[in-house]
């Protein structure tokens, strides 16, 4: 009897645990009266501005110096170079959404390696903060704005009064899959960035070469 009841109670807990793990992590959202444009403060701004950087993609840790630099015709490059000055990627991102692989070293250069890189660099660049379609939601103290895309939704994260940044975040309907967090005294500046992956093991972390 004792072991009977034993294995229904293991039993009820996995199916809690799977149940738990099946829920989405934004289900309790609320929608809220919020205006989007407060997000213009934060979106980063690069005009010329150097990183060190350390990239950890596709099994391989990658390390040196990155560049964001605003072209004369508003497209942005992000160019990646170890401290010899081998270049791993040069992006072209433009202001239509337009996106370019000027030049990228044979182990990254894969599509889904490659798609991923621009999902990662167009979240830290805020590319989705000005968009016509961003619903605000809110958990707490915390407003979501949201962009929803076929499959992904960007939040955009921030204190209730729009205030400070919080984090981004990229998620499927029912999980987070990228984590974002700029660091630094200027909103428009970040000091330092830093990116995870929550499906697999990929990070990005930039700290600013002060000059």
């Amino acid at each position: 009897m004792l072991l009977s009841q034993m294995r229904c109670l293991l039993l009820s807990s996995i199916v809690c645990v799977l149940l738990m793990a099946c829920a989405s992590s934004y289900k309790d959202l609320k929608p809220i009266q919020a205006n989007p444009a407060c997000l213009a403060k934060f979106k980063p701004v690069f005009k010329s501005t150097w990183y060190n950087a350390s990239i950890d993609v596709v099994g391989k840790h990658l390390s040196g110096l990155l560049l964001f630099k605003t072209m004369p015709d508003s497209t942005m490059r992000v160019v990646f170079t170890n401290e010899v000055g081998i270049t791993f990627f040069d992006f072209e991102f433009a202001s239509t959404g337009d996106f370019k692989v000027k030049q990228v070293i044979e182990q990254l250069d894969k599509a889904a390696v490659i798609t991923l890189l621009r999902k990662d660099f167009e979240l830290i660049m805020m590319k989705g903060a000005t968009s016509p379609r961003i619903k605000t939601l809110a958990r707490g103290e915390q407003v979501f704005y949201a962009v929803r895309g076929k499959k992904e939704t960007d939040y955009f994260i921030t204190d209730k009064d729009c205030g400070s940044l919080l984090k981004i975040e990229k998620a499927s309907k029912r999980k987070k899959k990228t984590e974002v967090i700029l660091m630094g005294e200027s909103a428009q500046a970040p000091d330092s960035v830093f990116l995870k992956h929550f499906t697999f093991n990929m990070q990005i972390g930039l700290k600013k070469i002060l000059r």
